[in-house]
């Protein structure tokens, strides 16, 4: 395929819909102006944060009403932020019609996407895919795949190495007060929903066979709504010391990327944190219910529950898989 010149991806989503977008942006910017791309998002202040040293990544558009949460995307600041970055190409893998319609009246000339049969956005993608709007979870990231596939943009899902440079895993280390960087293994306690939470038993019970079975240090990954899980676990060992916990302390994005991707291998139920991981290259142990699960990429071993209550994965389960990386 030819040069796509200045190139917009719009994922409409938030953190987790763009890091599952990670292998089609990675092969895209690839083929774009400068070897980079624009990326049009909802939440574009995090996501800014995120690429912020990484040049595959040349702007975020910050496309959302509210950056602070992932809602509707405005229509009318899509269309002026398109238009001013004047753009040649955009893949809109996003079935909305507002999103495509207003990429059309930004004046952008190639226009990919995909559609589903008799919706209305087909008439806004000159170079649209039609799709089923049943396929495998997650669902998104296969109709992404649809149009790469056709539009002939070959993209390896296990092969995406995104990875902060050198000097930001540096500074992120230098950030939390520490000079050199330990062996550690990642517990993603982080969760989007509160089925999808693990929760203080089972992590407790593999931080404890991980602090029998493995030298390093613990990096309890996620934010301060999950402040309460890393609490639980600290307060159930008698090793405190060995830990280090993200979730009290205010940590750039990129630096968290930092840490994260310095772990041997991450233990985690579905979340940001997961797909970080897997899109970082490394390998991950993903805990899901029965109804909600998926292993797009090499780097992740899924652990499901019987069924759609995360509490009946067993500690016994999750650690068959971490036996397997230690």
């Amino acid at each position: 395929m030819s040069e796509l010149g200045k190139t917009l991806v719009v994922t409409g989503g938030g953190l987790g819909d763009t890091l599952f977008h990670m292998p089609f942006i990675r092969s895209i910017q690839q083929k774009s102006e400068g070897k980079s791309i624009v990326l049009a998002c909802k939440k574009g202040r995090e996501i800014s944060e995120l690429f912020s040293e990484i040049d595959m990544v040349s702007q975020v558009l910050p496309i959302a009403k509210d950056q602070d949460v992932s809602g509707k995307a405005d229509l009318g600041r899509l269309r002026r932020l398109t238009k001013a970055a004047e753009i040649d190409t955009a893949f809109v893998f996003h079935k909305s019609t507002g999103i495509s319609f207003a990429i059309m009246m930004a004046g952008v000339k190639n226009r990919y996407g995909y559609y589903f049969k008799g919706s209305w956005n087909r008439f806004f993608l000159n170079k649209g895919t039609l799709t089923p709007k049943q396929v495998p979870l997650p669902a998104f990231m296969h109709h992404a795949a649809m149009v790469m596939d056709d539009v002939g943009i070959s993209y390896d899902y296990s092969d995406v190495r995104f990875r902060q440079p050198e000097h930001v895993v540096k500074a992120a280390f230098e950030g939390i007060g520490l000079l050199e960087k330990p062996r550690m293994i990642a517990l993603g306690i982080n969760a989007s929903a509160a089925y999808k939470q693990w929760g203080v038993k089972g992590y407790s019970e593999i931080a404890e066979r991980l602090l029998e079975n493995y030298p390093g240090q613990i990096l309890l990954f996620g934010a301060g709504d999950v402040a309460p899980i890393a609490q639980g676990i600290l307060d159930n060992t008698a090793s405190p010391d060995r830990f280090i916990d993200l979730t009290t302390r205010k940590v750039l994005l990129h630096h968290s990327h930092a840490l994260l991707q310095s772990c041997d291998f991450y233990v985690g139920n579905d979340s940001f944190g997961l797909n970080l991981a897997a899109m970082s290259s490394m390998p991950a142990v993903g805990i899901f219910i029965k109804s909600y699960y998926f292993a797009y990429c090499d780097w992740i071993k899924p652990v499901i529950s019987p069924s759609d209550d995360i509490s009946e994965v067993t500690s016994e389960q999750v650690w068959s898989e971490i036996e397997k990386l230690l």
